[in-house]
């Protein structure tokens, strides 16, 4: 067996495929997409239902519970019940690592959630696919959990060898384990099913967008989404210097510096939608 699928196989508590979000995902990109299929998805799913149902009840969206899953997406939109089914699945992954001591889950969930919503403001405002941005931001991480989960002493080991808990740590990983955590969540998304758009740009959230070879805009709108999301939360990088630590990023998606602005708008306006979802997991 492969190394990286015999680490994943040590997780005691591995969530099962997300088949819901992966078919939801593809329904994204088809126009003409029959809102039934949708519900009949969401409906196959108690939790999934219960929480699609709270989201269009919450105060934001009027306070008004709606009487079916069909009400439900027809007043959220196709894109924020997709962002909440995502992010029930990347909640769930969480529970991997929970019991694990070293790795502050509650930290590494608000960052995927501001990675994802950041990733998906540079997806929207260059043009690109936002749900495939969005997904490979939240999800993007999971590597970290399995570690924690299938290595826990040794894994906490190298987490408190240093504070970096992005390119550092990858490095860290590599030296420990012979693969980071990197290598290791994207071979979990492609056994869950995931297009290969997102996988790669996982495998590839450390390293130049131009690795990820024809998803390299994808890769972009991730890799800045990081970028914003560590600006926001540690002011590092400062937007000063934002265009030069992203050059390549920047570049592949044409952003002027001028444009900074009305991204960093929409990512604040998506955080302000995303708050329900930061409390997924506290």
């Amino acid at each position: 067996m492969d190394p990286i699928d015999e680490l994943i196989a040590k997780v005691p508590n591995l969530p099962p495929a997300p088949t819901v979000a992966v078919e939801l995902l593809g329904l994204f990109k088809d126009p003409d997409r029959d809102i039934d299929r949708v519900v009949n998805l969401i409906g196959h799913d108690p939790s999934l239902t219960a929480a699609v149902l709270k989201r269009c009840g919450s105060a934001a969206h009027g306070g008004k519970l709606p009487t079916d899953v069909f009400e439900a997406v027809n007043r959220l939109g196709f894109y924020e019940v997709y962002c909440l089914v995502a992010s029930v699945v990347g909640s769930r992954s969480m529970a991997m690592a929970k019991n694990s001591g070293g790795l502050d889950v509650g930290r590494l969930w608000t960052h995927a959630v501001m990675k994802a919503v950041a990733a998906g403001a540079v997806a929207d405002h260059c043009g690109e696919d936002e749900a495939p941005a969005f997904t490979s931001g939240l999800l993007h991480d999971v590597g970290k959990l399995i570690f924690a989960s299938a290595e826990t002493e040794r894994y906490n080991a190298v987490l408190h060898e240093g504070a970096d808990w992005g390119r550092g740590l990858a490095e860290r990983e590599q030296a420990a384990f012979g693969k980071s955590h990197a290598a290791v969540g994207a071979r979990l998304l492609s056994r869950w099913g995931l297009p290969p758009s997102i996988i790669v740009s996982v495998l590839n959230h450390h390293g130049s967008p131009i690795a990820a070879g024809p998803f390299e805009r994808l890769a972009s709108c991730v890799h800045l989404g990081n970028l914003l999301a560590h600006c926001k939360t540690e002011g590092e990088p400062t937007e000063s210097n934002l265009f030069r630590v992203a050059a390549a990023a920047t570049e592949s998606l044409g952003i002027r510096p001028d444009s900074l602005p009305d991204i960093q708008k929409e990512f604040d306006t998506g955080l302000k939608r995303a708050e329900s979802l930061l409390q997924m997991v506290v």
